[in-house]
């Protein structure tokens, strides 16, 4: 994408998501492979076409979010922005490119910045890991602002928080959803508080266990979920829903500009 063009977000499945601002490319949470440990991708993605970005934001320690097999996909060069306590692993994994930040924190990525905003979820990576670190969202500001909550329950210094296009979670890979994770009906709610020109739902339809046969219905439903609760607020207009690989170029028609 050249450097005239405002921008583009491609969305790759789960929180995986390609945002393009000014010629600058960051790539959230990258879960590339067909298999994700007892999980299965329902969508082919090509990290061939996705290419080499110029950071890759990493919201938590989750395997589904930090996975360290698509990180290599890209090389072990790659720059990583990871939350405060998440540095040393990935270095220990080979990763040296990487800077930690907190809630608040800006980093400036080729004249993009990139803002860390809270996240409400576990912060532990797993049952058998001894690595933690503080859950974050980030806003990432060109011409346009870009939301990305990783993954997170709602809460109320949502409020604080001002893009134009707000990436927000759905749902996540299983027939039910733990705690800190927002649902057709809390998404809608973060998206009142954001108050984004554009929402694109993440953090569904992708990802299923490897123990469940063909496509579960609750795969789909909550897309038509968030249809329907956007619906009934009166901003299904609103609405930028996309399927794995496609994009959505950023247009001043469609969106206000940032300050």
């Amino acid at each position: 994408m050249s450097k005239d063009r405002p921008g583009a977000i491609t969305w790759l499945g789960h929180a995986s998501v390609l945002v393009e601002l000014a010629g600058v490319r960051l790539l959230t949470d990258p879960a590339l492979t067909p298999r994700l440990a007892h999980l299965r991708r329902h969508h082919h993605v090509d990290p061939d076409a996705v290419g080499k970005p110029d950071a890759v934001l990493i919201s938590h320690v989750h395997a589904d979010h930090l996975h360290l097999p698509s990180l290599r996909l890209l090389g072990h060069d790659v720059t990583l922005v990871v939350p405060n306590g998440a540095a040393d692993f990935v270095r220990r994994q080979g990763f040296h490119n990487a800077r930690e930040v907190g809630v608040g924190d800006t980093v400036e990525i080729r004249g993009v910045s990139v803002t860390a905003v809270p996240a409400v979820h576990d912060a532990r990576r797993g049952p058998h890991s001894r690595v933690s670190a503080t859950p974050l969202g980030y806003v990432l500001r060109g011409r346009y602002a870009v939301y990305f909550a990783g993954d997170t329950d709602l809460f109320p210094s949502m409020a604080d928080i001002r893009a134009d296009v707000a990436l927000l979670p759905i749902w996540g890979w299983g027939r039910t959803l733990g705690p800190g994770h927002l649902d057709p009906v809390t998404a809608v709610q973060a998206m009142e508080l954001v108050r984004p020109s554009v929402v694109v739902p993440i953090h569904w339809g992708t990802f299923s266990p490897v123990s469940v046969r063909g496509v579960p219905a609750w795969l789909t439903r909550p897309l038509r979920q968030f249809e329907a609760e956007l619906a009934r607020t009166g901003a299904t207009d609103r609405l930028r829903a996309l399927a794995p690989g496609d994009s959505l170029v950023l247009d001043a028609n469609q969106l206000r500009t940032s300050a």
